[in-house]
Parts: C-alpha cells; structure tokens; sequence
C-alpha cells in the first residue's frame, strides 16, 4: 500500500508536457518540424538517389540473362555473310568436271544452263537421276533466293526490335526449305543410280554408277558453301 502511494506520488510530480519529450527530439503535433532545411536541399537528395539507383539496377541488368540480346551485331554480320555467299551462289562453282582433255566448272548458273543436256543423260538412267536433277535445280534457285530475302529482311528497319526479330526468324524458316532438299540430295546418292553414259563421258569420279562418293568427287566449294551457309542460317532461327 505505501509503494503504491508512493508510485502516484511521483507520477502527479511529472509535468503533463514531459511525457512528450524524449531523447533527441521532441514532439509538437500541432507544428511539425520539416526534416529538410529547404526545398533545394530535398531535392538534389532526391535527385542523387534516383541518380545512384538507376546505376545499380543497369549494373544488375548487364549481368543478368535477360539483358543478353538475341541477335547481337556479331549474329548480324555472320548472317550477313552466310546470306551474301547464297545471294550469289548462282556465280559460284558447284561442280568440278575433270576428264582426260576436259577440265570445267560450272557454277549454278551453267549448271541450270545445262539442265537440257544433263536430263538427256540422266532419261537413260531412270527416275533416280531425273528427280536427282530436279532437286538439285530447287535447292541452287531456292538457296540464291534465301540469301537474297535474308539480306533484305536483316536490314530492313523497324522501329520495334519485336518486329524486327519476328520477320527476320519468318525469313531465315525458309531457309529449311533448301536444306530439306539437300538432305534429300544426299540421301539419293547414297542410295545410287546407274550412268551408262559414263564411259562415253570420261568424266572422273563417273564410274558405271552414280552414288555419295561420285557426289563429292563432282563437287566443288560453291555447292559446300550453300551447305554451310544454310546450316548456320536455320540454327539461328531457334535464338530468335
């Protein structure tokens, strides 16, 4: 009973203003104090932390997965350059002729020049070597004109890279079309054909037989070139 007199005791001795004040500050709900000495002093605070803010998170970002670009200036010059070598596919040597007194290339340009000739030999051959001719008369036209829409769609503008990089994949799609019939090519020469023309040929690398080997012994670095170029093409369609 007496400790609790005494605890009123000192608690009527405490003016009513004290119990308001504490360490360091005070408080006045009626007249706040501003925390900023001006107006300019708040804001080139607030300017320096928007400042140092923005340099942390473009620091975050260069270093995250998300700033990684798609299709970098890199991708565009190899793609550039892959494109540009099938645009003039048509002025390069596909294939190599050798003989005792016959040594000739002939780019995809002659070789379509020649179709008239070569579906001559290839009627005594059979279906194989038509539809062989056929194929290969598809893939030199339609990888000239890949090449030719790549490079138009790769630096066409746009003021959505969005759009620029869904026009660009529709493009390089059409690069499958070449390289579905290259496979094709391949697979028919692995399988073979009769040449009983050869002999009256005297083309090297021609025997009674046309098959892989005789492909590639006929073969010359335009028709390599276009095989590349259109792998490298349709791979980069899945970044996009």
């Amino acid at each position: 009973m007496a400790e609790q007199n005494k605890k009123n005791e000192q608690e009527e001795k405490i003016p009513e203003d004290l119990r308001f004040k504490y360490v360091g500050f005070e408080i006045f709900p009626e007249k706040v104090k501003s925390f900023w000495k001006s107006e300019e002093e708040k804001r080139e605070y607030l300017e320096k932390v928007k400042e140092e803010g923005s340099q942390a998170a473009l620091l975050d970002r260069d270093h995250s997965l998300v700033r990684v670009s798609v299709f970098s200036k890199t991708d565009k010059i190899v793609l550039s350059i892959t494109s540009f070598l099938l645009a003039i596919s048509l002025f390069i040597p596909w294939f190599s002729v050798r003989g005792e007194n016959l040594h000739h290339a002939y780019i995809g340009l002659g070789v379509i020049f020649k179709l008239g000739t070569l579906f001559g030999y290839a009627s005594s051959s059979g279906f194989g070597a038509v539809l062989f001719l056929v194929l290969l008369l598809l893939v030199i036209l339609f990888s000239c004109a890949a090449g030719v829409l790549n490079l138009l769609s790769i630096f066409k503008k746009y003021n959505e890279l969005e759009r620029y990089l869904t026009n660009l994949k529709k493009t390089l799609k059409l690069n499958l079309i070449p390289l579905a019939l290259w496979v094709v090519l391949l697979i028919i020469s692995m399988i073979g054909m009769p040449t009983p023309f050869a002999k009256s040929m005297g083309v090297k690398g021609l025997g009674d037989s046309f098959n892989v080997i005789s492909f590639f012994a006929l073969s010359s670095y335009g028709l390599w070139f276009s095989l590349t170029c259109l792998i490298i093409n349709c791979v980069k369609i899945s970044d996009l």
